[in-house]
């Protein structure tokens, strides 16, 4: 599993501090994050050694690739009632096809480094809190298409999108109004705690 070294969570706390000094409109977002994130990992490497941004976003494929052996998508999401909440790939291009969409989320093979965020309020006025957590997408996968349901709501009606529960604990959401993206819900009790970096505290 790749982590941050220390070296480079403290490059990626200055930077995030100077984002906050001139930007008052909330949280570091997941795609500057990435920039963030690769320049980070630069500040704590030699020259022979490489580290490449690809900015792809939602789109298919790692956001940072390292020495051509390392791949890592950088998610920001944040935490909700115990569970990481996390978005991923729009789906659409599969034509609602739930087992074609299963094969290409079970198939991802990178690590995914992922920086929940929050605010707190006090004498001090307001911080911004990011926590690093570190896993891998045999977490985020399903397995069986056929573990896809429709639920219903409190009055019993069909909700909107598909559902599904992984042998970890994990939700899977399918949502047709967001381009079939893919949501995950993962319980933070099934990261090791030794994949949980501190969390950074800006005020």
């Amino acid at each position: 599993m790749y982590k941050l070294t220390d070296r480079m969570l403290q490059n990626l706390e200055a930077n995030l501090r100077r984002f906050h000094e001139l930007f008052q409109g909330g949280r570091c977002q997941a795609w500057q994050l990435e920039e963030l994130i690769a320049k980070a990992i630069r500040s704590d490497f030699n020259k022979n050694e490489k580290v490449l941004w690809k900015g792809n976003g939602h789109d298919i494929g790692a956001d940072i690739l390292i020495n051509d052996n390392v791949e890592i998508q950088i998610k920001s999401g944040k935490i909700e009632k115990g569970c990481l909440v996390l978005s991923g790939h729009r789906l659409g291009r599969f034509k609602e096809n739930l087992e074609r969409i299963t094969e290409f989320l079970d198939k991802s093979s990178y690590m995914i480094i992922a920086v929940p965020y929050y605010t707190e309020d006090d004498q001090r006025g307001q911080s911004y809190n990011y926590q690093l957590c570190y896993f891998d997408t045999q977490f985020l996968r399903l397995g069986d298409f056929r573990k896809w349901k429709k639920e219903p709501d409190k009055k019993g009606r069909e909700k909107e999108g598909y559902f599904a529960e992984n042998e970890h604990g994990v939700r899977l959401s399918l949502h047709p109004s967001m381009s079939w993206q893919i949501w995950w819900r993962i319980p933070m009790d099934i990261i090791p705690e030794n994949n949980k970096t501190r969390i950074v505290k800006i005020i």
